[in-house]
């Protein structure tokens, strides 16, 4: 109930008092009757007039809720070349070059929680949102971070050991597949082929996005010679940072792990523990070991010698390398090349860049397996 309301009741309940009252007294005044008679009507209008406002509020309301659309059915009706209604062509927004949409956040979420599903890099490496296509960030090089300077005495800072702070530049790609869908299927259901469409692409785009992030950490890396699992606890203990400590990681594929994970130490102990913490995750130094497919972190094989070794990563790697995300998916649909065969063509867009940041925060290993 509103205050104006609730105003008006109570004003009604007084002059019907009073009324009640003048009523009793035979010698009442006719005109003060006369006059809360009409105050009565009065307000009894008002509160009709509240009424039907308040009713057509809750149909406007109503008709408002019939109307709303979400995202996942404006997105298929445009796969269907079918018309949006106002409200609908509101949800969707051109992309970068004015065919392309952006798909709806309800799509959007569905992908993104389909993605969990797949084993990707991207947690591994520093995240950095943008909206713009190019531009520019900054990191600062651990090896010149200095300490706090003591201003109480009014000492100026210095400036000959100022930390080193680089700027490198990003540019997002666009990364894309197509995928042809039945119209039959199409016309017929869109619960189950959203949560297919949302696999197809997360499989392609997380395969995509390790192997970009991969290459990038390999970048002006010289390889450090791993004759073992001892020589990999050596590395960890000289050539990282210990202010990185909390930050490490170790990433390496199958044959990699493979290897640590036959090996015992001097008392016959496996040299990689469970985590307590997680179950499935295995700890080499109290360090998380992170393992991909060989197919996706492949061996390197020496031609001449026929030397195979696993690759290695470790470190900080959220501060050797960032994934530049714009945080949007572009579709667009064309029925003209499937025309032949009764399908719609989907073509699913992401754009992101992955761009080398402290090459001093990990270090790159190949240890000899044969």
């Amino acid at each position: 109930m509103t205050r104006e309301k609730r105003e008006l009741l109570n004003k009604l309940q007084e002059l019907e008092a009073e009324a009640k009252e003048l009523l009793k007294n035979d010698s009442a005044d006719i005109d003060r009757i006369e006059a809360i008679t009409k105050e009565i009507r009065d307000v009894k209008a008002k509160l009709e007039a509240l009424d039907e406002l308040e009713r057509e509020g809750d149909l406007g309301r109503m008709r408002q809720y019939e109307d709303k659309v979400d995202g996942i059915k404006a997105f298929f009706k445009v796969l269907r070349r079918e018309p949006l209604t106002d409200v609908e062509a509101a949800l969707l927004t051109t992309g970068t070059d004015g065919e392309n949409y952006i798909i709806p956040q309800d799509i959007k979420t569905k992908i993104n929680e389909v993605r969990r599903q797949y084993k990707s890099a991207r947690p591994l490496i520093g995240a950095y949102p943008t909206t713009t296509l190019s531009g520019q960030l900054t990191y600062e090089d651990i090896s010149t971070v200095t300490e706090l300077t003591d201003f109480t005495d009014g000492q100026d800072l210095p400036t000959s050991n100022n930390p080193r702070f680089i700027v490198v530049n990003y540019s997002v790609k666009a990364y894309g597949a197509i995928l042809p869908i039945s119209r039959t299927l199409l016309q017929n259901e869109t619960g189950g082929l959203l949560d297919y469409i949302a696999r197809w692409f997360n499989k392609k785009a997380v395969r995509t996005e390790n192997k970009k992030i991969f290459e990038v950490l390999k970048l002006n890396k010289t390889p450090k010679d791993l004759t073992g699992f001892k020589a990999l606890k050596k590395s960890l203990n000289v050539d990282i940072d210990p202010a990185l400590e909390t930050e490490i990681v170790i990433v390496t594929n199958q044959d990699g792990f493979a290897y640590l994970d036959d090996e015992v130490d001097t008392t016959g102990r496996p040299i990689l523990q469970p985590d307590p913490t997680k179950p499935t995750q295995k700890l080499f130094m109290g360090y998380p070991v992170i393992v991909f497919s060989n197919a996706e972190l492949p061996n390197v094989v020496d031609t001449t010698t026929g030397t195979t070794k696993a690759p290695f990563f470790y470190g900080a790697l959220n501060e050797g390398a960032i994934f530049v995300d714009r945080d949007v998916y572009e579709f667009s649909s064309s029925e003209h090349a499937g025309f032949t065969k009764n399908q719609v063509f989907l073509r699913i867009i992401e754009y992101f860049d992955v761009i080398q940041a402290d090459t001093g925060a990990y270090m790159y290993g190949e240890l000899k397996l044969s």
